[in-house]
């Protein structure tokens, strides 16, 4: 199974980058090949949330039930997603810094059936598709000051 870890040093505060991370329904405009993101259930966010996003991966519509697995406002949140043939789990770790925050995403990808071959690419996909989330994220907040 692919993991991994990408870490950004992003110069906001951590309660900001918090409130962007957690709207998740937001998320398509800094998350690159994201196509979609519902909310399943009402409420205040928290363990047990539950939302359906929409991926292009690879040219292909990928649809993911995502499961809120940890919420500790402000600090860490992490989620579970299954897909088709899919498992994906992430966890974004937000520590403040004298120049805003550190961002830490610890991710991992399982595919299944025929699928399991390309998971060498899938990992490479997802550790490019976050560094590219965090590169867009701190662009996002960036423009806000």
């Amino acid at each position: 199974m692919p993991s991994g870890t990408v870490v950004a040093n992003i110069p906001a505060s951590p309660q900001r980058v918090w409130e962007a991370i957690t709207d998740f329904e937001n998320a398509p405009t800094w998350v690159p090949d994201l196509l979609s993101v519902r909310r399943l259930d009402t409420g205040p966010l928290s363990v047990g949330s539950q939302f359906d996003q929409v991926m292009n991966v690879q040219g292909r519509k990928t649809e993911v039930k995502l499961t809120i697995r940890t919420f500790d406002a402000p600090t860490v949140i992490a989620h579970t997603g299954e897909g088709k043939s899919l498992k994906i789990s992430g966890r974004a770790t937000i520590e403040e810094t004298p120049d805003g925050c550190r961002v830490t995403n610890d991710w991992g990808i399982e595919l299944s059936g025929m699928l399991k071959l390309a998971s060498p690419l899938a990992g490479r996909w997802t550790k490019s598709n976050i560094e590219q989330s965090m590169q867009a994220l701190k662009r996002l907040l960036a423009s806000e000051q």
